[in-house]
């Protein structure tokens, strides 16, 4: 009776949400396990760790990330409303402690040991912004009384400076764009757009004469000398790229692993195209392609300005975490520390993918779909 009902929930679940976002998702996920077991082993060395260290975090973190997929994949739209305001305050409090009590790796303080489980808050706060905002913006057009794009500032405003105290620039960048997306796409008037645009190149100023280091990767990025021993990592990362050509040297057959720090997460793309080549590249691009697009499609037709909104900005925190990791690797834009969303060693961001993706399926299920119009 038991096994049969378990049947039934599960193919009841199976045939309400798209099956193509989560296989999408579930081989992102195969792929970061895969470039796991490639790129970690020469970092764990150098850190003194047994060669295959954080090859087994990863394997136990993945499930993990699989099973948070699927639970929140159930919820319906009014728990995830629910659970995005404890989220919002929780990760807002980590936040703050990380400040305080977090540990420092270059200079920053993003992370918080919890139970020797090094994690990232504001990787958690990403996709519960998008909710939050969303559900403000939806509810200003239920009733054109209510302040919702004000309390979507808000919620920004108040998040915003602690990133950059961490300091966290590019966190803070793919939040606020994220947010001027999601007033974009729920029809905001263009003055109001431009104007909000218009703040954030002043902001952008801002930041590069309020904080050293922002300004410094820009400068660098800028004047490229050769000379310059900061800029090693992203020579090497390139140097890479050439070298695996089209077809890559071979599993464990690179180089960049055991010369660049960070070749397991800000620069794992690099580990990809050094042993794998140009066209497990290609193939890598295309499934995120086909996730970021599916999404889009799934969600366009769907009567609710909450869903659309949400959805919508969420995709694109994916989407510019994923372009600014590749083209970082590619020397195409200044050095920004951000993981390869699934692909990349690192609980916080495969958790945070995972919470995101789950988000996404609850909210374009089938069953849903005709329900909660804002």
């Amino acid at each position: 009776m038991a096994k049969s009902l378990l049947s039934g929930v599960f193919r009841r679940w199976i045939t309400s949400i798209d099956s193509v976002l989560l296989f999408s998702t579930f081989a992102l996920i195969a792929v970061g396990l895969w470039i796991s077991i490639a790129s970690t082993p020469a970092v764990a060395i150098k850190l003194g760790f047994s060669p295959f260290h954080f090859v087994k975090r990863h394997v136990l973190i993945a499930p993990i990330a699989v099973a948070i997929v699927v639970f929140i994949s159930f919820l319906q739209t009014r728990h995830i409303r629910r659970w995005a305001i404890v989220g919002y305050v929780g990760c807002l409090f980590l936040i703050v402690v990380s400040l305080f009590f977090g540990n420092e790796v270059k200079g920053a303080r993003r992370w918080l040991n919890i139970c020797g489980i090094s994690l990232q808050p504001s990787e958690f706060l990403k996709p519960i912004l998008s909710i939050m905002t969303a559900w403000f913006i939806a509810e200003q057009y239920r009733d054109r009384k209510f302040p919702g794009i004000i309390l979507s500032l808000v919620s920004i405003a108040i998040v915003t400076p602690l990133l950059l105290l961490q300091p966290d620039v590019g966190m803070a960048i793919i939040i606020v764009v994220s947010w001027v997306a999601q007033l974009f796409i729920s029809g905001l008037s263009i003055f109001m757009i431009a104007t909000f645009v218009l703040s954030s190149i002043g902001s952008l100023v801002g930041l590069y004469f309020a904080f050293p280091h922002f300004a410094d990767r820009i400068d660098r990025f800028m004047v490229r000398d050769g000379d310059d021993v900061d800029l090693y990592q992203i020579q090497k990362s390139v140097d890479a790229f050439k070298s695996g050509g089209i077809l890559g040297k071979g599993p464990g057959e690179g180089v960049i692993k055991t010369l660049v720090p960070d070749a397991h997460s800000d620069f794992v793309f690099s580990v990809i195209g050094e042993e794998f080549g140009f066209i497990s590249c290609f193939v890598v691009i295309l499934i995120f392609a086909v996730f970021i697009s599916r999404a889009l499609v799934k969600v366009a037709d769907s009567p609710s300005i909450f869903k659309f909104s949400a959805v919508f900005g969420i995709v694109v925190q994916i989407t510019m975490q994923t372009l600014i990791n590749i083209c970082t690797s590619l020397n195409i834009i200044p050095t920004k520390g951000m993981t390869l969303p699934f692909i990349s060693y690192g609980g916080s961001s495969l958790l945070a993918s995972a919470i995101s993706v789950g988000i996404i399926l609850a909210l374009t299920k089938k069953n849903i779909m005709s329900q909660d119009v804002l």
